[in-house]
């Protein structure tokens, strides 16, 4: 399989869940996040949001800094659109 197959299917897959899709609408729509952000949102244990976090990392569709002792995230709108083009146009406000 090649690599960008590999990719894909990992976008697809880590989009397929309700709660990583939100995760990425809400940083199309916000920009820059905080974890801390997001927890206000999702009323989940601070593991199952890592895993979240973890598995739209793996799969390219989010990046993350480290300032102090937070975390902030963004989308990685490269890879979104190498893979999904329209994503942002269709699935967030901010595409309007």
């Amino acid at each position: 399989m090649l690599d960008f197959e590999k990719q894909a299917i990992k976008i697809f897959k880590a989009l397929g869940d309700e709660t990583r899709y939100r995760i990425v609408r809400m940083l199309l729509e916000r920009g820059e996040l905080s974890c801390a952000d997001f927890d206000q949102e999702f009323h989940l244990s601070k593991s199952a949001m890592s895993h979240h976090y973890r598995v739209l990392e793996n799969s390219g569709l989010i990046t993350t800094r480290k300032a102090g002792q937070h975390i902030f995230i963004t989308v990685n709108r490269t890879v979104l659109r190498q893979f999904l083009p329209d994503f942002e146009k269709i699935h967030s406000r901010s595409g309007d």
